[in-house]
Order: structure tokens, then C-alpha cells, then sequence
């Protein structure tokens, strides 16, 4: 066990986790698609998204009738590293799209959430491939007219749209969904909504952790002297018993069932850590090779937490 890609170790693909908000979602939404008018109904393609936008966490393609707009971030929006974009052909037609930092990945910010009804609740929508969470047409406190707003969850924040126009139609905001399609991240991972977020930002945190000291510390195990092999073996054992106490407070209705596994899994690391650290300190060979043995066995228990995981919809590489 030599560094961060050790098997059983995500990295990356611990950040794709999120939850489903089962009470306040209506699933099965649909994005509209692009509506075609003619005098004999002849289906127009709709117009290519060939120009780029970007701020420091994401890129967006849009089409040529719509053009970049230099605005000051909206403070009732609460967002950063913001995209303003304007249809030319809508009038007062607006794709506002930037990074939020709420409290619950996937939740519009606090400012925006409370100019909302109470009883507001979203469609979960698939643009581009990925699920957003959808409100669509509604209107704001003190906002003139309806407006669609669309929140995408990632390790870095929630990509939080609005799709507004004077007098909004099906039409527009096929088009807003269709620039939404295109986001791409610089940074992170979209969060899929089939998971606890909650639970997933805790344990990607434990990992990121422990991961860095398997870096530091790993490299220690290849070495010909027993005694910075008994050290090494030693950090690696109290990193995983920290993970292990870090994995077994995390609390909440969205604790994953396969949690308790973890915690057993990562427990048997620190174990068997700390017996290779005494045998090597104790240049006691037999007793390195069992500890060793006891090394790969709580990776085969750390590795089939990880497949319940998987099989819970966590994705886990």
C-alpha cells in the first residue's frame, strides 16, 4: 500500500455523490424541447450553438443571436464567477449563470430560496446528460415577471441558473436549456442526484485526507531501513484510525448503510498498520509478513464497502 491510488482508495470519484430531495422533487420532468413555427410546419433546426462563454468554474456554448453581457453580480442571485447572457431577439431576455455556495449542495441560495414561496418545489430535469434541479416559471419576490431557475450540483458549488424574459415563452427557454446542456466544468465534478450530498461531502473530505498522508507516508514502506518502515506504518495507522472515527460521527438521516462497513474497514487498517509498525520496529519477520496479510485482508473489507456503495449509487472509481 504505497500512495493515494492504492486500491480501494477513490479520489476523484468519491466528489460525484449527491442526494435525491425525495419529498420536495418531482421527477420525471421533461427539458422542452425546441419549438419549430412555419407557414407549412417544415421543422427549422434550431441555430447552432457556435460562440463560447466562461468564468473561473465552467464554459457554456451559445448561439449567435444571443451575445455576453458585463453585469454586476446580482447579490439577491449570491452568485460568483458569473456568465450574463442576452437574447437579442427577446426582449429583456436574460441567462444569468454562475457558482452558489449553499449550505446543501443543490439548493438555490439563501436570498433567492426565501423569495420563493414555501410551497415552490422542483422537477429534476436532464440537460446535456446531467440532472438539474428545475423551478420552473416561477416568480420571485419582487421579481417583474416569471422566471426559470435551474441548480446543478458539483464539488465546487452549485451552478445556479435563471432564464428570464419580460414575457417569457416555450421557446426561450428551450433556448436557455439549451445553452445550460453545454456546461462544462473547469474544476470538480457534477454530483449525480441519486445520493446524499450531505453524507458524500463528509466522506470525500475523510478520503481527500487520508489520501494525502497515503502520498506522504506511503513511499515510507519501500524503504531498507526497518525503522522509517515502522514510521511510515505508524502514520498510516493513525490516519486511518482518524478516518475511521471522522467516517463513524457522521450523522443524519443520509448516512449511507454501507457507513458502518467503512468504519469496520478502515478500523482494520489502523490494526493492521500498527502491527506492521511493531513488527518492523521489532525487525520481527514473521510477524511483518502476517501484518502485511492483515494489510491486503482489511483492503478486501475496505474495497467491498466501496461496492455498496456503488450498488447504493454512489459512484466510487
Amino acid at each position: 500500500m504505497t500512495g493515494a491510488r492504492a486500491r480501494g482508495y477513490p479520489r476523484a470519484g468519491m466528489r460525484t455523490f449527491t442526494r435525491t430531495l425525495a419529498s420536495l422533487v418531482v421527477v420525471a420532468a421533461v427539458a422542452f424541447g425546441w419549438a419549430h413555427y412555419g407557414l407549412k410546419k417544415t421543422p427549422t433546426p434550431p441555430p447552432a450553438l457556435d460562440h463560447q462563454a466562461s468564468a473561473a468554474d465552467l464554459h457554456v456554448d451559445y448561439p449567435s443571436g444571443w451575445r455576453v453581457e458585463s453585469t454586476t453580480p446580482d447579490p439577491h442571485l449570491a452568485l460568483s464567477d458569473v456568465v450574463s447572457l442576452a437574447a437579442a431577439q427577446v426582449k429583456n431576455g436574460q441567462l444569468v449563470i454562475g457558482t452558489a455556495h449553499p449550505a446543501s449542495p443543490g439548493a438555490l441560495p439563501a436570498t433567492l430560496a426565501a423569495s420563493l414561496s414555501a410551497k415552490t418545489t422542483p422537477q429534476v430535469v436532464t440537460l446535456g446528460g446531467r440532472d438539474f434541479y428545475r423551478y420552473l416559471d416561477v416568480t420571485p419576490t419582487g421579481a417583474a415577471a416569471p422566471e426559470s431557475i435551474y441548480a446543478l450540483p458539483t464539488t465546487v458549488g452549485t451552478v445556479t441558473a435563471v432564464c428570464s424574459a419580460q414575457s417569457p415563452t416555450t421557446t426561450f427557454t428551450a433556448g436557455c436549456e439549451r445553452v445550460l446542456a453545454t456546461v462544462r466544468l473547469t474544476t470538480g465534478a457534477v454530483l449525480s442526484l441519486g445520493v446524499d450530498p450531505s453524507y458524500a461531502f463528509a466522506l470525500n473530505r475523510i478520503v481527500d485526507q487520508l489520501n494525502a498522508v497515503r502520498r506522504s507516508a506511503g513511499p515510507g514502506l519501500r524503504s531498507a531501513d526497518p525503522r522509517v518502515r515502522a514510521a511510515a506504518a505508524t502514520t498510516l495507522a493513525s490516519a486511518h484510525a482518524r478516518a475511521a472515527a471522522s467516517a463513524g460521527r457522521i450523522s443524519g438521516p443520509g448516512v449511507s448503510v454501507a457507513n458502518p462497513a467503512l468504519v469496520s474497514a478502515l478500523t482494520a487498517n489502523e490494526a493492521a498498520y500498527r502491527s506492521l509498525a511493531q513488527a518492523a520496529g521489532a525487525q520481527d519477520t514473521s510477524g511483518y509478513a502476517r501484518a502485511q496479510a492483515a494489510i491486503v485482508a482489511a483492503n478486501r473489507a475496505l474495497s467491498g464497502a466501496f461496492a455498496q456503495l456503488r450498488q447504493l449509487g454512489y459512484q466510487v472509481h
